[in-house]
């Protein structure tokens, strides 16, 4: 029985990281039919402290059991991190047991996300097996330069296989290998809703009255106030993800699912009426799911990942980028375009993973 290993972000608490990471699990186990295990490595990169409020590091505590209990239980992780791992002997020796190494999704090539890490360019695996990068995401600067263009150039050669998650990238990564660099689709779009349904989480909350969800993973006043107006003008009450935002800067009925696991996050999506976000996995899951949803672009970086997806599969008319927009905003939306697009572009990674792998 053949082996493949995922090096990938899923120790991040971040609903994205470890969605990515079940969806590419699953894809990866039906085609090859084999074992597939996500290396448990964490590179040497600062934890950030999130809140100051006592209660909320608290809560915060809570949030993190759900997401170990996640991996665990939806990506068979017997162990979050190894240490031993860290030395790189004890990596090449791991890594001698598998018969194909994928890095991917996520940002595995951001020095803030990945710390560049050798792990993520797959420099330990042993000779002969295949080293994929599927839907890698890499941080570019203006210009189209990587971090490092010379550990790049060191590094891709080496692989098998190359595929980007942005079309805005393939350009800077072709430069550095003989093999076509390919655009693929982010590994959650590549299941239906009805794949995920065994994670959902549903509570009383969601039931309780219908409401606009607001998913932003930055602070801004303004997506507070375009919240509320949305709302307003959708009748709807607001759940956001705002923890430590005062009270008072939404409706009191107003609810809050920072600290929600995996589960909660899908749950809250599915039984969304609305939908608005900056977040590329937020965006990705209102589509999952059919929902209508608007994406805010301003004031933010990496919205470069949400423009190119959204481009590719035909919802660029979700952009939200001002109060002009509100006149616009209301729940119809038709996903045929959508549909008919997703089709071609699954088509075409599954392709790239199957010709990859050998399978």
């Amino acid at each position: 029985m053949s082996k493949t290993a995922i090096a990938t972000l899923h120790f991040y608490n971040n609903f994205g990281s470890v969605l990515q990471a079940f969806a590419l699990r699953r894809i990866l186990q039906e085609l090859t039919g084999g074992e597939v295990e996500f290396l448990p490595y964490r590179p040497d990169l600062p934890e950030y402290e999130y809140f100051q409020d006592t209660s909320l590091q608290q809560q915060y505590q809570k949030k993190c059991e759900k997401f170990h209990l996640f991996r665990r239980q939806c990506l068979g992780m017997r162990q979050e991190a190894d240490d031993s791992l860290h030395r790189e002997w004890n990596l090449a020796r791991r890594m001698e047991n598998y018969d194909a190494c994928v890095v991917g999704s996520d940002i595995v090539w951001g020095r803030e996300f990945s710390g560049l890490d050798s792990v993520y360019f797959l420099q330990s695996a042993r000779e002969g097996a295949k080293k994929i990068a599927y839907a890698a995401s890499v941080l570019l600067d203006k210009r189209g330069n990587t971090e490092d263009d010379v550990l790049f150039a060191a590094c891709l050669p080496g692989f098998d296989a190359i595929s980007v998650r942005e079309i805005s990238a393939m350009q800077s990564i072709q430069q550095f290998t003989d093999r076509k660099v390919e655009a693929v689709l982010d590994p959650t779009l590549l299941l239906d809703a009805a794949d995920y349904e065994e994670l959902v989480e549903e509570n009383e909350d969601m039931r309780r009255k219908p409401y606009l969800l607001s998913y932003f993973l930055t602070h801004d006043p303004a997506v507070v106030n375009y919240t509320n107006l949305m709302a307003r003008k959708l009748g709807l009450r607001v759940i956001h993800y705002f923890a430590d935002y005062p009270g008072r800067v939404f409706p009191e009925d107003a609810g809050c699912f920072a600290f929600a696991g995996p589960g909660e996050f899908l749950g809250y999506i599915k039984n969304a009426v609305c939908i608005f976000t900056n977040s590329f996995h937020g965006t990705c899951f209102s589509c999952i799911y059919r929902k209508p949803f608007y994406t805010y672009m301003g004031k933010r970086a990496m919205l470069s990942r949400v423009r190119d997806m959204a481009y590719r599969l035909g919802m660029e008319e979700r952009f939200f980028t001002d109060f002009r927009d509100m006149e616009k905003v209301g729940i119809q939306i038709g996903y045929e375009q959508f549909d008919q697009k997703l089709m071609i572009e699954r088509a075409a990674s599954f392709a790239f993973l199957k010709k990859a792998l050998g399978v």
